[in-house]
């Protein structure tokens, strides 16, 4: 009985450390960081397997977002950020950008 319990246990928490991920920040910088005007941001997310087989277009899907909240289309002061997520075989990518709508 106790080598069940103890085999219940360990079970229980590799279920919890790999349900809550590994998170590993990638970031670049676009343009120069100083921009005037009202900041605004947009965001992407999607999902890859095995390190392989990863989203396509996120940075530009973001940037897209990012353009829809500037009414006059010039931005300057891009920077994007890339967040990903590992669990075992499934990653959990999401790029955020930042500028400024000038």
């Amino acid at each position: 009985m106790k080598r069940i319990n103890a085999t219940l246990i360990g079970t229980l928490l590799a279920i919890c450390v790999s349900a809550s991920g590994c998170v590993f920040i990638r970031s670049a910088a676009i343009s120069d960081r100083a921009g005037a005007g009202a900041p605004i941001t947009g965001t992407a997310s999607d999902y890859g397997y095995l390190e392989l087989v990863a989203p396509v277009g996120l940075t530009q899907a973001a940037f897209a977002n990012m353009l829809g909240s500037c009414a006059t289309g010039k931005v300057t002061g891009v920077t994007s950020e890339l967040e990903v997520r590992d669990f075992f075989i499934v990653q959990y990518y999401s790029v955020s950008a930042t500028g400024s709508c000038g």
